[in-house]
């Protein structure tokens, strides 16, 4: 399956360079390849590929040459069906990337088929004696509503995959981790493969803080990448600077995003009552004053 949907990947951002497209590779579509060779770490949705807002209309020109298209696949009907126009019209209206575009192909290999009969849900489906496997690629314009994306091609670098160019270090440690964290908190995420692709990227050692740091300033990310940060550092001690723990940290004073650790429902378990914060909190000492009262 990932061999399938990587070569996929590779066409895409062979032909975009070509048509004079500038591909920014990230997320697991980077990560695995990297960090994992040769094999993948679960069924992968899709690919994310960040373009330039000016060059879209190319991009979609480019991606329709190549067969894909906005559709989902008829469970039903067991067929491809196109989205609906106004569907298409509403992602694209409320998101910064494109409805993803998608391409099957059908197979008989046994085990694809056996994988397909077990799970048969996106990304491959069962189809009788056949297995339909369907690449989609997330093409964005940016990666956050709040972020200015040229400065994500200002610090590019050429992709691992050999083709195209990718995010530096520094820059999928900070939108791994705190898109991460969003998901886990708002939309009950629960899958712990962001951390198996960032985690060695922080490990290689060729993360620049400097950048993490300004970063977490800039946007405001505190929270939302501070506590995910501080796990990741647990597990690599002395690899993330005290200094860029205590920047992410402080980089905001609200606490509209503090959503805590998160770690119960990545880990599954029950959060003890935290007593310390009776000892710690000025505020929850003063209430048991007012109620001893």
């Amino acid at each position: 399956m990932w061999n399938h949907q990587l070569s996929e990947l590779m066409q895409v951002i062979e032909s975009l360079s070509s048509a004079g497209v500038r591909t920014l590779t990230f997320k697991g579509g980077e990560l695995i390849p990297r960090h994992f060779p040769g094999h993948s770490i679960g069924l992968v949705a899709d690919a994310d590929v960040l373009v330039e807002r000016g060059q879209i209309e190319t991009v979609k020109a480019v991606m329709y040459g190549l067969g894909f298209r906005h559709a989902t696949f008829d469970v039903s009907r067991g067929v491809m069906r196109d989205r609906d126009l106004r569907d298409v019209a509403k992602i694209e209206l409320h998101h910064y990337e494109l409805a993803p575009f998608v391409k099957s192909v059908e197979t008989t290999d046994p085990v694809v088929v056996a994988l397909a009969r077990a799970h048969d849900a996106h990304p491959v489906y069962s189809l009788a004696e056949r297995a339909v496997l369907v690449t989609a690629i997330d093409i964005h314009h940016n990666v956050a509503l709040d972020a200015d994306p040229s400065m994500l091609f200002e610090r590019a670098v050429p992709s691992s995959l050999g083709k195209g160019e990718t995010l530096s270090s520094a820059d999928h440690v900070w939108l791994n981790l705190s898109r991460y964290y969003n998901e886990v908190a708002i939309h009950g995420g629960t899958s712990l493969r962001p951390f198996a692709y960032t985690i060695p990227e922080m490990a290689a050692g060729t993360v620049d803080w400097d950048v993490v740091e300004q970063v977490a300033h800039d946007l405001e990310l505190g929270s939302t990448l501070s506590y995910f940060l501080r796990f990741c550092d647990q597990l690599l001690p002395g690899r993330i600077p005290a200094a860029t723990l205590q920047a992410v940290h402080d980089s905001t004073a609200s606490r509209v995003r503090d959503w805590g650790w998160q770690l119960a429902k990545l880990f599954d378990f029950e959060e003890r009552f935290p007593a310390y914060a009776f000892e710690k909190s000025e505020r929850t000492a003063g209430l048991l004053n007012v109620s001893a009262q």
